[in-house]
């Protein structure tokens, strides 16, 4: 017979982390594949909203009344979303890449809040050649460095990057350069005052382009091509500067963060992931003035991690670890969509749903558990011929094997408890259960 060992440990018992953690709601849901997010008041009147571009339309969700009212600003098909004073005048509009059919095509609206709705205008039409084209990456920001925002978008099916620009009466679209991004960002990359365009597909390099004054020239950040997403932010509260995005190679599946030193592109590995890692922004999640790095899975079922700067390592810990659907966090982005002062973490999904992710820490009164419970966990190979053995802070429970097992909680502190189950070293299985 075969002996089966299940471990029981008790941790994070202090008050103040009992029972702190993420709460996850629903946002809203039926956009098909929630591709792209963005926070903004997009209407000019002070209120924050979130937008969500899906693989079928264009979504406003506006807090109200304790709940989401959701707006639909029409067919996009389109991958992102982005929003800014892209006349340069002052006024706040949304940009989101669209892909029509018969005949295919590609191209970037813009929304202007007016007279009490959204006017759709077309700043940029892509070429269909060689390959219909499709709207992907856009992004907003003064990269050439002449004090003039423009909008910058992508067509992925043919690689191609356009740039227009708002000369007062109409939009002017232009392609600069061969090379394309499903994830684009303008910032000051090298912290020497200048905008750079930063773009990576899904799995591929990461490039670097720069404006000198004729032409576009690129670096490519690192030799590996196999990375996914990119964010720009000071993940070690330093007021540094990096390049944040997320290695989808088959055994390195991990957080990468790149540092211009003056000279050439530093790497350095934040810490690894489950799966490969979709998305990834950096921001003030948890309100408590602390920058973090924050990703989400693809390719499988879904996860979410946090990695916090110590000042000497990186901690990570879960945001989501649910794994309990196939999906994608396509997109994520922080900030305040509310409008209630609390910044709040977003997901954009494979499943069509937008997820928010709230952190509390407030903790819980320590007290004992009423009554014992059934465990499921849903393992239909654990052998039924072996015993559990379960080690707890106050003593050893044993139990038949099997995919349940009886847990005698009653008299426990209540509390978190980590479970491992190890089959000689060769099955292992890992469950949290909160009593």
């Amino acid at each position: 017979m075969r002996r089966v060992s299940l471990f029981l440990f008790l941790f994070a018992f202090s008050l103040t982390s009992l029972y702190s953690g993420w709460e996850k709601r629903v946002v809203g849901s039926g956009m098909g594949w929630a591709s792209g997010l963005v926070i903004a008041p997009g209407r000019n009147d002070d209120t924050n909203r979130l937008y969500v571009a899906g693989w079928n339309r264009l979504y406003e969700f506006t807090w109200r009344n304790n709940h989401w009212d959701a707006l639909d600003m029409g067919p996009t098909s389109g991958w992102g979303v982005c929003a800014g004073v892209g006349r340069n005048d002052g006024r706040v509009r949304i940009y989101a890449t669209f892909t029509v059919v018969n005949p295919q095509y590609g191209g970037v609206y813009e929304y202007t809040w007016e007279n009490g709705t959204w006017q759709r205008r077309t700043i940029a039409t892509f070429p269909s050649s060689p390959h219909s084209s499709a709207g992907h990456a856009v992004a907003l920001g003064r990269a050439r460095n002449d004090d003039t925002i423009r909008v910058y978008s992508c067509d992925c099916n043919n690689s191609r990057t356009f740039e227009s620009t708002w000369n007062g009466t109409t939009w002017v679209t232009n392609q600069i350069f061969d090379w394309s991004g499903t994830d684009m960002l303008i910032a000051q990359g090298r912290r020497d005052g200048f905008y750079r365009i930063y773009l990576t597909k899904q799995g591929s390099a990461i490039r670097e382009y720069t404006w000198n004054g004729q032409n576009w020239e690129y670096t490519e950040l690192d030799t590996i091509r196999a990375y996914y997403d990119i964010a720009a932010g000071e993940g070690r509260n330093d007021t540094v500067l990096r390049i944040y995005s997320g290695l989808g190679r088959f055994g390195s599946y991990g957080i990468y963060e790149f540092l211009w030193n003056g000279e050439n592109w530093e790497k350095e590995r934040v810490k690894g992931f489950p799966s490969i890692p979709r998305c990834v922004v950096v921001g003030k999640a948890k309100d408590d003035g602390i920058k973090r790095v924050y990703a989400g899975s693809t390719g499988g079922r879904l996860y979410a991690l946090e990695y916090t700067w110590t000042g000497s390592e990186w901690d990570s810990s879960w945001v989501d670890s649910s794994g309990t659907s196939l999906g994608s966090y396509s997109d994520a982005v922080i900030g305040d969509a509310r409008n209630d002062g609390i910044n709040r973490l977003y997901f954009g999904c494979s499943d069509g749903y937008v997820y928010e992710f709230t952190y509390s820490s407030v903790g819980v009164e320590e007290e004992v558990a009423a009554k014992d419970f059934i465990t499921n966990h849903n393992q239909s190979h654990l052998s039924k011929r072996g015993r559990w053995e379960i080690f707890t802070a106050d003593g050893r429970q044993s139990s038949r094997g099997g995919e349940s097992f009886l847990l005698k909680a009653k008299g426990l502190r209540r509390g978190i408890y980590f479970l491992l189950y190890q089959d000689k070293g060769l099955r292992i299985v890992k469950k949290v259960i909160k009593i």
